[in-house]
Order: C-alpha cells, then structure tokens, then sequence
C-alpha cells in the first residue's frame, strides 16, 4: 500500500494503492505512520511524497467498515501522521497529482513544499460524506485564515490548483508534463544543501511557533551561533 525508501539521502513515500485512487484505509494510514516514522529516524534531509495513479489520494476511505480499535483511535491516527509529517527534522515535498481531497489536501499543507500539476483538484470534502472535519478546522485558520477555513469545511467544494496556489495550500504549480521533472530538480537542489543547515532551519520553525517579539531574533541568533560554533554539524 505504500512504498517506503531511502536513496542519497532521501526519504522516498509513495501511495500505491491506484485501483482506490489511494484512499486511506485503516491500515493504509498505518502504513503511511510507519513511513514517516521511518523517514524521521533515517537521518534523510529530504521527504519526498508522491502517488501512483491518476489521483494523488481521495483522502480517508469513508465507506471501510469501522475497525476494532475503536472509533477515537481510528481518527486519532489523523493526528499522529499530521504530527510526523510537521515534524519531519529535514524538508518534506509532496508532488500531487490529480485529486487530493480531505485527508490529502491535508498532506499538502502539512508538508513544507507542495508542488501540483495544474491539473490537480484540492478541498476538504468530508461533509459532502456527511461528516464534520473538526480535526481541519483545528489548523487550517492558520494557513488561510479564519473566514476561507469556515468556507471550505462547511461547503466541501473543489479548489482547483491555481486557487489553492492563491489560498495558500500549496507553493507552487506547474504544467501536468513537468511535475516529475520539476519534483527531481526540487529534491537535487535541496539534497545539495546541508544537512544540517536544512535540519536548523525546520527545528529553529517549530521553536518559533512559542516564541514572540524580540525574543525570537535573540533566540535566532542563539541558536545559530551554538551550531556554527559546534561545528556546523549535521
């Protein structure tokens, strides 16, 4: 269901389950933890993910039957992978194609970088499915605001890429022919940084997220001074 890998430094996740245009199953979600739970702990700079077949994923399977662990444990496996994927210590890239609804939309604001063909559909459609994404609306204000947030939650509609590229979901489009082109460029350029440089700058983020006013340019510079003076370490 997924293929996990690590060539050069990369950590490689790719949803493979085409002939249900990756829907997330159950255990597809604990395939795809086990994944980033691996990338995190590999000592990758770069987490690449990307799909097979015409749509990148159609997000939670809302139609599998409910598993025996309970209905809360099912859905806090949202919230263990969204926390992997934010806290990925290099710089994670997700390359989307064609639709990427709910809990995939989700995968391209949480990664660092998200490139789409322009092709590619984006929305938070659980409500058309008849539930209620309370677990979107706990971040998604932060990315779009407030009013956009409530708008795409409660009306589930399809955000075409060069919207979500206006809304703030994603980084940056490009023509259908030149995704996986442009995602290798990304990944070699990136690759040729260093690690540790790359490493700072995503945990320095995370620090910033409790630290406001002129204490954060105090810590900055703390924190880059212990690691030029450390040696510049990876």
């Amino acid at each position: 269901m997924i293929r996990y890998d690590l060539r050069d430094s990369v950590a490689h996740i790719v949803l493979d389950t085409p002939g249900t245009s990756n829907r997330f199953t159950y255990s597809l979600m604990n395939n795809f933890i086990a994944a980033l739970a691996s990338a995190s702990a590999s000592g990758a700079a770069v987490l690449a993910i990307s799909a097979e077949g015409a749509d990148f994923t159609l997000g939670r399977d809302q139609k599998e039957p409910q598993p025996d662990v309970g209905r809360r444990a099912n859905l806090r496996l949202i919230l263990r992978a969204n926390e992997l994927l934010q806290g990925f210590p290099g710089v994670s890239v997700a390359l989307i194609h064609g639709r990427s609804m709910g809990f995939g939309t989700g995968i391209a604001l949480h990664s660092d970088i998200s490139v789409a063909a322009r092709s590619a559909v984006f929305g938070f459609d659980e409500i058309v499915h008849g539930l209620a994404p309370l677990v979107v609306l706990d971040y998604l204000p932060r990315y779009v605001g407030p009013k956009v947030a409530k708008e795409l939650v409660v009306t589930g509609r399809d955000v075409p890429a060069q919207e979500a590229l206006a809304l703030g979901l994603i980084n940056r489009v490009v023509d259908d022919e030149d995704l996986v082109e442009t995602g290798k460029a990304l990944i070699a350029r990136l690759s040729g940084f260093s690690p540790g440089a790359l490493r700072l700058i995503q945990s320095f983020a995370v620090e910033l997220e409790h630290v406001k006013g002129p204490d954060a340019g105090a810590l900055a510079v703390d924190r880059l001074a212990d690691w030029l003076e450390a040696g510049r370490p990876s």
